[in-house]
């Protein structure tokens, strides 16, 4: 009796108190329930809004009154309730100990539903565990297998610097003999340039001397000349004066331009301005604008040059990728300490739904119907909450175990070196030559006048591909093709007034008489020879006697008379050997003038001009060069030619200019050629034991009088000593006949 009493003050102590927490908690909570897409409901205490978005916000007495409607039924009974306003709702009071029953049986296999989820998770999470642990394993042994190849470089490198260290011992050392045996030979090469000096000296006083005689016995022939063409000048002047009755004479000033067909004519500039142009002018033509205009300017287009010069040479420094260089990964630490982080909260969540799932299945009745739904509803809500927090972070840590097993330990880091490349200055420059006639008062006037134009190129060599700026610096520097392109781009345009400010400003020379006219326009002379030329010898057929090969004047020397068919071949990279073989044009070899984007051609006279490919044979490595220039043409040889008999090479060997070697014919073969793809032995050669150097190449090789070859090439002399090579003549005429 005792006890039941005591157990009765005890409930009507406890049962007030927990009423007050629930009410207390709830107060704030009055009329807020949430009800979720499928139907569930749970009472909001602290929260103002639903967990999501999708679920409904309720009243106490909605809640009420579709507490015992199931799950799938809730939103329709929700509905119903709210549009008949009328019905008798229930209240807290109608709620029974059954209804709370049926809640908690419900709740229980909600939870229930969930822990099946939750197994079929922790099966995946062992699965993940042992996964991870093999991803583990293998990055491990991979960091192992780094460490040993690291070792071996870094051993490979030591070696390859202890070996360096050796080769640049050895260069030292034999920079060191060499240079001493440089100084030797400058020694020796100073003491032959002061005896060469003092001979040079003495030569030149005695030249000196020489000159001064011949100045004087020339001054008394040009005497006697001169008063014979006074007495003919008379006499043509009165015969003159009697047929220009007849004729209309322009007195005014006639510029007259001849459209004359010249290599690289393409390049001459538009002349713009009063001017007659001409596409030909023979010499009676000529004969006729000196009769008709009194006052006569004649502009004859005469070279086109073109050609480019290094000014300077800087060396630029970019960045390479020379290696490849491991630094750790932080995404790799990174997700190693997310994984740990989210298997605790993973572990943490299923600990607290559990303890929810526990208290209602604990739960005791309070005897007050109301309360005990809430103290369901609000286990069951926490089970859930932490149930679903369960689930996101499960699959969170299945993303982040998939990112870290294709995660690297390490990145690869590039590790950029300096390295140099060439930046070279280049002028490019093209001019146009012109030969001006002027016709004025009865003489003649001959100048030479030229336009030009220049440019500045930044042109870059050596840049590497690897280079991480390589599009940026080839785009930002200029190419070689630039330069072609501009170089054989037309000239800007040149009015007249430029020409007639260009004329006056040049030095005129006044020519003798018409056949010096004639001469310069390749005429023929209208008379033979006068008796004082026939006596002294006109320029154009005296035998000239030239300079010697060395740089000081030389009347000891009288040129071979085949080095007037002979020419320099200059290109913007070397120079080489050719002939003429018509008026104005030149056979050299194609090795000579390949990729050469100017070509300028040298006489023995020092006389120079432009000249273009106009013909190629690789096979045969052979060049036909059209020029500007006028030339004596060479004759071939035709017949057999006799093993043993003497030849001469004739070329400019190593820059020394119009050289003459003498050799034998040691045979006649087929030989490969230089650009043979094949190999095959198909070209006909002259081998020869005629000293054939570079600079040689593209020369003619003579017997006696005739080209019987083109000098193209010779052995090594560390390997082979008098082995020299020249295209047979017979390859020349098939190359020429093509």
């Amino acid at each position: 009796m005792k006890i039941t009493f005591m157990s009765s003050r005890l409930k009507t102590v406890i049962l007030p108190f927990i009423l007050s927490v629930w009410m207390t908690n709830f107060s704030i909570a009055e009329e807020r329930f949430c009800l979720d897409e499928t139907g569930f409901m749970y009472p909001l205490f602290s929260e103002k809004n639903c967990n999501e978005n999708a679920e409904e916000l309720i009243t106490k007495n909605e809640f009420i009154n579709i507490l015992d409607v199931k799950d799938e039924l809730r939103k329709e009974a929700l509905e119903n309730y709210r549009s008949n306003k009328n019905n008798v709702a229930k209240t807290e009071k109608d709620i029974t100990k059954e209804d709370v029953e049926k809640i908690k049986k419900d709740s229980l296999k909600k939870i229930a539903k969930n822990k099946k989820t939750q197994q079929l998770l922790e099966k995946k999470a062992k699965k993940n565990k042992a996964r991870l642990e093999r991803i583990e394993k293998r990055k491990l042994e991979q960091e192992e297998k780094r460490k040993k190849q690291l070792a071996k470089a870094e051993e490979r490198k030591l070696l390859q610097k202890r070996k360096k260290l050796e080769r640049l011992a050895k260069i030292e050392q034999r920079k060191k003999i060499n240079e001493q045996k440089k100084l030797e030979r400058l020694a020796k090469i100073e003491q032959r340039k002061k005896l060469n000096e003092q001979k040079k000296l003495e030569r030149l006083a005695k030249i000196e001397q020489r000159k001064k005689l011949n100045e004087q016995k020339k001054l008394e022939r040009l005497a006697k000349t001169k008063q014979n063409k006074n007495d003919e000048t008379v006499k043509s002047n009165s015969s003159e004066v009697a047929s220009s009755q007849t004729l209309i004479i322009n007195e005014n000033l006639e510029l007259v331009l001849y459209n004359k067909k010249i290599v690289k004519e393409n390049i001459i500039p538009y002349v713009s301005g009063e001017v007659t142009l001409i596409d030909s002018l023979n010499k009676s033509e000529f004969k006729e604008l000196t009769k008709k205009n009194i006052n006569l300017v004649l502009i004859i287009p005469k070279d086109v040059e073109t050609f480019s010069n290094t000014i300077s040479q800087n060396q630029m420094t970019s960045r390479i990728v020379t290696g490849i260089r491991q630094i750790p990964n932080p995404d790799y630490r990174r997700l190693e300490m997310e994984i740990r982080d989210t298997e605790k909260k993973a572990m943490l969540a299923k600990r607290e739904s559990e303890i929810y799932e526990y208290k209602l299945m604990t739960q005791q009745s309070t005897g007050y119907g109301w309360l005990d739904v809430l103290g369901a509803f609000a286990n069951t809500a926490g089970s859930i909450s932490y149930h679903n927090n369960y689930v996101n972070l499960q699959n969170k840590l299945n993303d982040l175990i998939s990112d870290y097993s294709t995660t690297p330990m390490y990145l690869d880091k590039e590790i950029l070196s300096p390295y140099n490349y060439d930046l070279v200055n280049i002028k490019s420059e093209k001019k146009v030559h012109y030969d001006i006639i002027q016709f004025q008062n009865n003489k003649f006037y001959q100048s030479n006048i030229s336009f030009n134009e220049e440019k500045n190129f930044n042109v870059a060599y050596n840049i590497n591909q690897q280079d991480k700026r390589f599009e940026e610096l080839t785009n930002k520097h200029d190419k070689m093709d630039d330069v072609k392109i501009w170089e054989n781009t037309k000239l800007n345009e040149v009015s007249i007034d430029g020409f007639l400010l260009k004329i006056n400003n040049s030095t005129k020379k006044q020519l003798n008489n018409i056949n010096d006219v004639y001469a310069l326009l390749n005429y023929e002379q209208d008379k033979p020879e006068s008796f004082w030329d026939k006596l002294f010898g006109s320029k154009k057929n005296q035998k000239k006697k030239v300079k010697s090969a060395s740089l000081t004047s030389s009347s000891y020397e009288t040129k071979d008379s085949r080095f007037d068919s002979v020419v320099v071949v200059k290109t913007g990279s070397g120079m080489g050997s050719g002939f003429f073989i018509s008026n104005d044009e030149i056979l050299t070899n194609y090795h000579v003038v390949e990729n050469a984007m100017s070509i300028s051609i040298i006489d023995r006279n020092k006389k120079r001009s432009s000249a273009v490919v106009i013909k190629k044979d690789l096979k045969r490595d052979l060049a036909l060069l059209k020029t500007n220039m006028k030339g004596d043409p060479v004759k071939f040889y035709s017949g057999q030619l006799k093993q043993g008999e003497m030849v001469e090479a004739l070329g400019h060997p190593k820059g020394r200019k119009f050289s003459l070697t003498k050799g034998w014919i040691s045979a006649i073969r087929k030989e490969s050629s230089v650009y043979n793809a094949t190999g095959a032995e198909d070209v006909l050669f002259i081998q020869t034991d005629a000293a054939i150097n570079p600079g040689n190449s593209g020369g003619p090789l003579f017997y006696k009088d005739r080209v019987i070859g083109v000098n193209t090439q010779g052995l090594h002399k560390d390997t082979s000593e008098g082995m020299n090579f020249a295209v047979h003549f017979s390859e020349v005429q098939k190359f020429l006949s093509q």
